[in-house]
């Protein structure tokens, strides 16, 4: 089997060789530097090295058109030191960017700080007449090999980023005062997101079998969300289930959610909207994959849900965390994997041991 016959049919609890190995948000710079000190090959060739094949970015492709801000602002770098790097980004937000170390960056200023920016962003970045232009060029060329049912990556459409883009624009505190200042702005906003989304639905899927529907939102923190259910009722649930109710008419039975943090006060509303599989699973934000199995039943997919912190401390703890999960994996609809991206802290010989054990439960 093939990594995308694996993730289709770990996803639809059916039998496979084994889940997937999942690498989809990859090691940090600091790992990277970290394991090549350690013995990891400076090609990062991680299949090889391994053993294994993984599921990556790169074993993706998406099909749809840009549905975020269009045209881009254009990046620009305020000053520069060998430290860190000051500049408005892709959003046009200003933002410090440290060079010694992976870690977020340093959100200085957003571009919008009163209803009057964001509606001349959406005037400006959401103008739905340049549909068109949101496609990328080329793309009909490639549509033969999307159609061939064969294929080895994985193809997937996007449901909508629509809190992740305000917040992005507005910051989290500006943000959550504009769903109630300026109501119908963010209902404009959301509803563009939504068309266009539903454009890149209704023109691929008539002819290509994508494989799942994406949402990207991260729209929690540590022990709740950012937003009320009462929010998410009134802004998100009616554009969630229009994307995946469209979708599932051709066919698409898996909705992807991407979102760190603590989402089971949205849980029952993700599954009223067809959304039906989550990742990364932070187990520090209770998203354990075995507490939420107890909860949703098999109506829940999962990807992540290994808790990086006892990776990073050493076989015992990681052994432990592991067979935690053994009975999940061997039930299906869960591809385990580091609850995010893999963190410096984590040394190659303990991400090893971890990887040798999923093979040890797989029957590698």
């Amino acid at each position: 089997m093939n990594d995308r016959e694996r993730f289709l049919g770990t996803m639809r609890f059916e039998k496979v060789d084994h889940p997937p190995f999942d690498n989809v948000n990859g090691v940090w710079a600091d790992t990277l530097a970290r394991w090549h000190r350690e013995g990891f090959p400076l090609n990062d060739d991680f299949e090889g090295y391994f053993g294994i094949s993984m599921l990556a970015s790169r074993k993706m492709r998406y099909a749809g058109p840009s549905t975020g801000l269009y045209p881009l602002p254009a990046e620009k770098i305020i000053s520069e030191n060998s430290r860190e790097i000051i500049k408005t980004d892709s959003f046009g937000r200003t933002i410090r960017d440290f060079k010694d170390s992976t870690t977020m960056p340093e959100w200085i200023d957003f571009p919008v700080k009163k209803p009057a920016d964001l509606e001349r962003i959406i005037k400006e970045h959401f103008d739905l007449s340049f549909m068109e232009e949101r496609w990328p060029a080329g793309q009909d060329a490639e549509k033969k090999g999307w159609a061939d049912e064969s294929r080895d990556y994985i193809l997937y459409l996007d449901g909508g980023c629509y809190y992740g883009i305000l917040r992005n624009l507005a910051g989290v505190e500006y943000s959550s005062y504009l769903f109630h200042d300026a109501p119908g702005l963010v209902d404009e906003l959301f509803e563009r997101i939504n068309l266009i989304c539903l454009e890149g639905i209704k023109r691929i899927c008539p002819n290509i079998k994508i494989d799942y529907l994406g949402f990207g939102e991260d729209i929690a923190y540590k022990t709740s969300t950012l937003i009320s259910p009462g929010m998410f009722k009134r802004f998100l649930l009616p554009r969630y289930k229009k994307v995946c109710d469209t979708a599932k008419s051709y066919g698409v039975d898996i909705f992807y959610y991407d979102s760190d943090g603590n989402l089971n006060p949205f849980m029952d509303l993700y599954f009223e909207a067809g959304i039906n599989l989550f990742a990364p699973c932070e187990v520090a934000a209770d998203m354990d994959p075995v507490d939420l199995r107890k909860r949703y039943g098999k109506k829940i997919r999962m990807v992540g849900g290994i808790d990086k912190r006892e990776i990073a401390k050493g076989k015992e703890n990681i052994k432990r965390e592991v067979m935690k999960k053994a009975s999940v994996i061997e039930e299906g609809g869960y591809i385990p994997g580091i609850d995010h991206s893999v963190s410096s802290d984590i040394s190659l010989e303990n991400y090893k041991y971890f990887i040798n054990l999923l093979k040890e439960i797989y029957g590698i």
